[in-house]
């Protein structure tokens, strides 16, 4: 287990990951695989392998999922709180 994984994949998500739409009640959210794949292909490029980052925060495919969903309830309650 190192590190680099989970900070790796907490800055990506903190800089990339935006509200959007939410997930269906079954399956993942729709947006996980294109995101999932521009997260993949900027890990490589700074030279972390999906192996890596998965043995640090578990399946990756679940983690952008939770991630869009996390980035869209912290939206609602940020406007909820405006009003």
């Amino acid at each position: 287990m190192s590190q680099l994984g989970i900070d790796f994949a907490n800055q990506w998500v903190a800089e990339n990951i935006q509200p959007t739409v939410y997930a269906p009640d079954e399956g993942p959210h729709p947006e996980t695989e294109a995101t999932l794949a521009r997260f993949l292909i900027d890990a490589e490029n700074d030279g972390i392998s999906r192996q890596e980052i998965e043995e640090d925060v578990g399946d990756l495919g679940d983690f952008i999922s939770a991630a869009l969903a996390d980035a869209t309830d912290a939206e609602l309650d940020r406007l909820e709180d405006e009003d």
